[in-house]
């Protein structure tokens, strides 16, 4: 598609996710417990992810954008690395309280899904979405399996203040920014690092799957400029944490938290995030969201401390074409 034309599909893709959005917020449970729909901020990224080419909509009826619609991402570092083509759905937003229809809503945007993977030789579909029966059913119908539910958190951030100097130092701990020439070396020196809405996806990934793809998404991601800091151990010569964050507008996704293993149950996490947190008030962030597995225990209860609330989770469902 022409830069025109994804300009024009992005104005769409606004307007018609601002109209769902509105009506979703009218409807009455058991629909409204299930689905939630996009903030403001979250339409303004998508749409702009279309506009650049980084994202493509599925609709439910070109001729009826109201019907309903998801969106799908090309992985093109997870593909690369995996040596199969990778997509991602994210949706669909629909606003058709008869269950059939969802239910067959569903099945069309998983069908399109297909057919684009087909098309451009991928050989895996993710999708994550609401917990609504009729959704499920759907995607399930045309052969994709359920994976993992995660749980999401949101809420507004003010500047925190983290624990005096005197007590990290007295703990032989600093929090560090790594330079260029340092990323790779720090992040090889971390323990191992695995990403929860993966890790127990079945049979669909490798084993080594944090090795050979989650270092380098975050080495991609700190390449980028986005907010990172490092735990370091200055007894030991070597970090012991991770925290990074992706910045769109006035809000931000907690994108990484690692603590190693021997060093859990300290408070690390959060004193990470809370220096991630300082770092990003800086940079105008008024709002923070996160999101991890529900058997993530230990996060669910960081997050929760931290004052952000849950929202809607979601279901993650694999597909291997």
């Amino acid at each position: 598609m022409s830069e025109t034309g994804r300009q024009a599909a992005a104005r769409v893709l606004a307007a018609t996710l601002t109209l769902l959005a509105r009506e979703m917020e009218r409807l009455a449970p058991p629909f409204s417990l299930w689905a939630e729909s996009l903030e403001a901020d979250e339409i303004k990224q998508t749409a702009m992810s279309v506009a650049a080419g980084e994202a493509a909509v599925l609709w439910v009826d070109e001729s009826h954008p109201a019907r309903g619609l998801a969106i799908i991402r090309v992985m093109p570092l997870e593909s690369a690395i995996l040596g199969e083509g990778s997509l991602r759905i994210v949706g669909p937003w629909l606003v058709e309280p008869d269950p059939v229809e969802r239910r067959q809503s569903a099945r069309t945007i998983a069908v399109k899904a297909r057919e684009l993977s087909l098309k451009g030789g991928s050989k895996f579909v993710i999708v994550k979405t609401w917990h609504d029966p009729a959704i499920l059913r759907g995607f399930i119908d045309e052969g994709f399996q359920v994976a993992e539910i995660t749980s999401r958190f949101s809420g507004p951030i003010e500047e925190t203040k983290l624990p005096e100097f005197p007590f990290l130092y007295h703990a032989g701990l600093a929090i560090r920014t790594p330079a260029p020439p340092e990323r790779e070396k720090w992040l090889e020196a971390l323990g191992e690092l695995f990403y929860d809405g993966h890790y127990r996806h079945g049979p669909y990934l490798p084993q080594d799957f944090s090795a050979r793809i989650w270092r380098q998404i975050i080495l991609r991601d700190m390449k980028k400029q986005l907010p990172t800091v490092f735990l370091w151990d200055e007894r030991q010569r070597c970090p012991v944490g991770l925290a990074m964050a992706a910045v769109g507008g006035p809000a931000a996704d907690l994108t990484v938290v690692h603590i190693n293993d021997d060093r859990r149950g300290e408070g690390l996490g959060r004193l990470l995030i809370n220096e991630l947190v300082r770092l990003m008030f800086q940079r105008g962030v008024t709002k923070l969201r996160a999101e991890t597995a529900c058997w993530n225990l230990p996060a669910v209860s960081l997050y929760s401390s931290l004052g952000l609330r849950p929202r809607v989770p979601l279901v993650a469902l694999h597909l291997e074409v």
